[in-house]
C-alpha cells in the first residue's frame, strides 16, 4: 500500500500580479524560515508575467512507505483569468507552468525531486499536477528542437525543414506540409518569439516516449499556433509531427 505519511511543508509566499515583486510580498507565518534564489524568484515572476493572478509557492518533502522522501517546489496559482479561458486544457497549462519554473534554474535544479502546478479556480475547484525533475529535463533538453524548428519557419528554410521532418511513426505528407507553409508564406509576418504553451508524453506501440511540445509563435498581427511530436528520451533532430494553426 502506498500510504502517504506525512508531508512538510516548509513556507509559503503568496505574490499578485498586480503588486511589485519586491518589498510588496504577502508573507505566511513560517517565511521567515526560509527563502527562495534568485533564480526561483525569477521562475514565478516568469509565471505571473504569463498567467497573472496570484502565485502561492513552497517548498516541501513527502515520504512514502514504498517511495521514500522527496523534496518538491509546489506553485499554487489562482485568481488568474488566462488559466480560467484554457480550464478545458489545464494540463497543458500545468505543465508549462512547471516547465517555466525549472527553465529558470540552475544549480537549484538538484535540489528537488518533483514541480508541483496547483490550480484553484474561481470557482473553488482545485487540480494538481506533479511533474519529476528528470522529465522536466528532458523536456528542457528537447525544447531546442522546437526553437530550431520556429528558426527554420521564420527564415522560410523549407528544405532543411523538410530534412528535419520524419513521417516513419505518424505518417503524414512532408511534401504537403511545406507545400501549405509555402502557400501561405505572403501571411508569414517575422516571429518575435516562440512562447511555449505546455506539454505531454505519451507511450506508443514500440516503446517511445513520445513528447508533444505546444506553443506559440508570437507575430506582430496574427498569432501562430505551433506543435511537434519528438522523441524524449534521443538527442536525435527528427520531427515526427509538426501542425501549426493561424
Amino acid at each position: 500500500m502506498n500510504k502517504l505519511l506525512g508531508i512538510l511543508i516548509c513556507s509559503f509566499l503568496l505574490v499578485s500580479c498586480a503588486e511589485k515583486h519586491d518589498g510588496e510580498r504577502k508573507t505566511g507565518l513560517l517565511s521567515n524560515f526560509m527563502s527562495i534564489t534568485d533564480n526561483e524568484d525569477a521562475g514565478v515572476k516568469e509565471i505571473l508575467d504569463y498567467y497573472g493572478g496570484q502565485c502561492k509557492y513552497a517548498i516541501g518533502a513527502s515520504a512514502s512507505t514504498q517511495d521514500g522522501g522527496g523534496k518538491f517546489f509546489e506553485l499554487e496559482m489562482s485568481q488568474s483569468d488566462v488559466l480560467e479561458e484554457y480550464r478545458d486544457r489545464i494540463s497543458m497549462a500545468a505543465s508549462n507552468i512547471a516547465y517555466l519554473f525549472y527553465e529558470n534554474l540552475k544549480e537549484e535544479r538538484t535540489n528537488y525531486d518533483e514541480v508541483h502546478t496547483v490550480i484553484i479556480f474561481k470557482d473553488g475547484t482545485k487540480k494538481t499536477f506533479e511533474y519529476s525533475t528528470d522529465e522536466l529535463e528532458l523536456v528542457n533538453n528537447r525544447m531546442s528542437l522546437a526553437h530550431k524548428t520556429v528558426s527554420l519557419i521564420t527564415n522560410k528554410n523549407y528544405e532543411e525543414l523538410m530534412v528535419l521532418l520524419n513521417n516513419e511513426i505518424t505518417n503524414f505528407a512532408k511534401d504537403e506540409l511545406i507545400a501549405s507553409l509555402v502557400a501561405v508564406e505572403p501571411q508569414l509576418e517575422e516571429v518575435k518569439e516562440f512562447l511555449p504553451f505546455g506539454y505531454h508524453v505519451r507511450e506508443i506501440d514500440n516503446g517511445m516516449n513520445v513528447l508533444h511540445i505546444s506553443g506559440i509563435l508570437a507575430r506582430e498581427v496574427q498569432n501562430i499556433e505551433f506543435s511537434i511530436d519528438v522523441d524524449l528520451n534521443s538527442n536525435e533532430e527528427k520531427v515526427y509531427y509538426f501542425q501549426f494553426k493561424f
